[in-house]
């Protein structure tokens, strides 16, 4: 893309960006074009609209509730977001991106000392068509990455809960830091900074829900838990290919940074149709992962999306960061007393509440709604305490919340499903 188109596309999109209607089949891809500030237009009245938030706003006590009152309104149509001023420097971000072309065009016997495989962590480099998503295979290269922390001490397979084999270190072999030295420091200083930036947007997501601003954050703790998926999306030489098959994000929260060669596309909700989401520089996508829909009983989506690959001869590469709880947190199946008003939210004294609304608001959709929360199929104890787990609701209303789930065990039944293999390697001991 070149810089005038760039320009073109930040000048368009500074308040608002459509989901631009796609041509492709759900398996045909042409080249992407460039967004015209036309195309922009004349689909704003029709098509649903991703915002372009700025973080800024919400750090600006003047510009807050305008920043929240957008972001609820985005969360209850889509599901979706633009973030700009997000506090993560260029340098890094075009550092990050940087290092992740390197490190895909090491040679293949280079990548392999990562295979995942070699991590009880679900950590590592896996080959194009070994990950399946909704039981169809992805033709990408992927790297993945998590906390960077020691591995817990007296796990046992079969014996121990399974979640805790996912804390643990990444893998830096020393022929691969040699080949691309920035690789382990950028990788770890991007997730650090990534982390920052979702712990203010789930602050933002509380206040929007009328919720304290450190909700969530109780359940995140000290030590959150987060992925960082770093993938290779080739050009082919013919369209019908899935670079990644239609998903939502099982967890909280998903901030994206992409390339500008394009494939992402999302799923209008009231549609179905697919809708290409473009790439806008100086900006990460954010979407709301399955764990945040079945809280608020549906109020917000999780946004289905998918990726197809490109036949322009440019390969696609993105990185997407999943943020979610502690291991050991303990989530409530809904929240109880959301309004569904989309009104302006205002201050109060600790937090923000809606005008003019009322339990009654909600009791009289919750209905329609539990048939939603249930076929997301997180099924768990009814607020139970364990020493050492964080609870974060207690003696609230079974009709709202339906007990609590194990964050810990509903990531690793995510990534369980994505890696076999290293289920079969490092899960299956019977010592």
């Amino acid at each position: 893309m070149s810089p005038s188109t760039i320009d073109a596309v930040a000048t368009a999109t500074t308040t608002a960006m459509p989901l631009l209607k796609s041509d492709m089949t759900t398996t045909a891809i042409d080249t992407p074009s460039p967004l015209t500030t036309r195309s922009c237009m004349s689909n704003s009245t029709a098509l649903p609209a991703v915002k372009v938030l700025s973080l800024r706003d919400y750090l600006t006590p003047e510009t807050r509730t305008q920043f929240l009152q957008e972001m609820r309104q985005s969360l209850m149509t889509i599901g979706t977001f633009y973030i700009k001023d997000h506090g993560v420097a260029t340098e890094l971000t075009t550092g990050a991106m940087r290092t992740v072309r390197d490190y895909f065009s090491l040679p293949l016997e280079e990548k392999k000392k990562m295979m995942i495989g070699n991590s009880r962590h679900f950590r590592g480099y896996k080959l194009i068509g070994e990950e399946l998503t909704n039981n169809q295979v992805d033709h990408r290269e992927q790297l993945q990455f998590a906390p960077e922390q020691a591995p817990l001490d007296g796990f046992t397979p079969s014996v121990s809960p399974s979640y805790h084999g996912l804390q643990g270190p990444n893998q830096w072999p020393a022929t691969t830091l040699t080949a691309v030295p920035e690789f382990q420091s950028t990788i770890l200083s991007f997730m650090t900074e990534l982390e920052t930036l979702s712990q203010n947007l789930m602050e933002a997501i509380a206040l929007s829900l009328g919720l304290e601003a450190s909700y969530f954050r109780t359940m995140f703790g000290q030590t959150p838990y987060y992925r960082l998926k770093c993938a290779k999306y080739p050009s082919v030489n013919k369209a019908a290919t899935i670079g990644c098959g239609a998903h939502k994000d099982t967890g909280f929260l998903t901030v994206l940074l992409q390339d500008m060669v394009g494939g992402l596309q999302g799923q209008d909700p009231k549609t179905g149709e697919w809708m290409d989401t473009r790439p806008i520089p100086d900006t990460f996508i954010v979407t709301m992962g399955e764990a945040i829909e079945r809280m608020t009983g549906g109020l917000y989506h999780a946004t289905v999306h998918r990726v197809l690959n490109n036949t322009s001869g440019q390969d696609r590469y993105s990185i997407p960061f999943f943020f979610d709880p502690a291991l050991d947190a303990k989530i409530p199946h809904r929240i109880p007393h959301l309004s569904t008003s989309s009104k302006v939210l205002v201050p109060s004294m600790s937090s923000l509440s809606l005008i003019g609304d009322s339990d009654s608001e909600f009791d009289s959709e919750t209905d329609e709604r539990d048939g939603l929360v249930d076929a997301l199929g997180i099924h768990g104890e009814e607020n139970a305490r364990t020493e050492g787990e964080v609870v974060v609701t207690e003696k609230v209303s079974r009709r709202h919340s339906r007990g609590t789930w194990s964050n810990g065990e509903h990531i690793f039944e995510t990534v369980h499903r994505c890696h076999p293999e290293v289920f079969a390697r490092w899960y299956t001991s019977t010592l």
